[in-house]
């Protein structure tokens, strides 16, 4: 999935592409400069956590058995 500044950049050069003569043109390469800098930073690390042991889940004294019927099928 694409992230949010490549939706935005593609978003302005569609605008840039249909409308090259409108007012805002200028104000929106300004913005596209600003977004390609920030797609060509490098994304802080995320902070990884770190238990102090694993989870352990109980054992039961005996396995539960899956009951399924013993009657055969009877088709009609």
């Amino acid at each position: 999935m694409p992230s949010d500044n490549k939706l935005i950049e593609n978003a302005i050069l569609a605008f840039l592409h249909n409308y090259p003569k409108h007012q805002w043109v200028d104000d929106y390469q300004t913005l596209l400069t600003k977004v390609r800098a920030l797609n060509d930073e490098q994304p802080k690390d995320a902070e990884v956590r770190t238990s102090g042991s694993q989870a352990k889940r109980q054992r039961t004294k005996e396995t539960t058995s899956n009951t399924t019927s013993k009657e055969k099928n009877k088709t009609t």
